[in-house]
């Protein structure tokens, strides 16, 4: 009973983590970019004016939506 107990606690944390929290995602720093990127190779990044990063999911800010080229 208390191996079941112990595997519970230690298997109920790991399945509460979201997975698209944990994805990266790439944006342009440009002032006018509004969009984020599955990969860094999108058609859509093509005219960033600034630098491409790589961020997760979780550190995107509400402003930016999915591009329509890669999602």
């Amino acid at each position: 009973m208390k191996k079941l107990l112990l595997m519970l606690f230690l298997f109920v944390p790991l399945t509460g983590m979201r997975p698209e929290a944990l994805k990266t995602v790439y944006i342009c720093t440009g002032p006018k970019a509004k969009v984020y990127h599955a990969t860094p190779k999108c058609k859509g990044l093509y005219r960033c004016s600034k630098e491409v990063i790589a961020i997760s999911l979780d550190e995107i800010n509400k402003t930016r939506r999915p591009c329509k080229i890669c999602y």
